[in-house]
């Protein structure tokens, strides 16, 4: 699999949690808005080549609904949504990820594009993207916990530790999550091999 593309796919995810953080509740709609259009541009991109993926289809809904919520919200709503849209946002993405690992692996729709069309049916295959989606849907759940306590911390008027669980945490946990995922694949390689002999 290809990380380049699955972050590519989780890049209106980063893009608001970034651009809500930094214009603060005045414009948090907007920022929603911005998510929720790269997500489509996405899922238009993705649809001509190998379809819409789950991650930019559950991106427009989210982030269509965050937007509208901050547009018609007050200032004390949109201080909210500043405080918890992001870790909000990341308990959506990480609940899609983990149903997906239990129907079609998200990761099958990014690792389709550098497999032979005739593995996708196989169960190998099935299994390492449910093993993988899994995993993930277990990053970014411990990636939420840490968002919603800093939003927490926030709401209450003290985060001296923004960075650390807005930034430090979140990075920590994409490199072991891209680590497993190398791994995992790597196995899977081995598998291939040895299936081959």
């Amino acid at each position: 699999m290809n990380p380049t593309n699955m972050l590519l796919g989780l890049a209106p995810w980063v893009a608001f949690s970034m651009i809500a953080d930094r214009v603060g509740p005045d414009a948090v709609g907007l920022a929603a808005l911005l998510a929720c259009l790269g997500s489509l541009a996405l899922a238009i991109r993705g649809s001509r080549r190998t379809g819409v993926t789950v991650i930019d289809a559950a991106g427009v809904v989210t982030f269509g609904i965050l937007s509208v919520v901050g547009f018609l919200g007050g200032h004390h709503t949109d201080q909210l949504l500043v405080d918890f849209g992001r870790g909000g946002s990341a308990v959506v993405l990480a609940t899609v990820m983990l149903i997906s690992a239990a129907t079609v692996p998200f990761t099958e729709q990014f690792a389709r594009e550098h497999v032979d069309r005739r593995y996708w049916g196989s169960p190998v295959f099935r299994a390492v993207n449910g093993k993988i989606s899994l995993m993930w849907a277990g990053v970014i759940y411990v990636m939420s916990v840490s968002h919603l306590t800093s939003g927490y911390l926030q709401h209450q008027g003290s985060d001296p530790r923004n960075l650390l669980l807005n930034w430090a945490v979140p990075v920590a946990l994409v490199l072991f999550g891209f680590k497993q995922t190398e791994r995992i694949a790597d196995d899977l390689d081995g598998i291939a091999v040895r299936a081959q002999a």
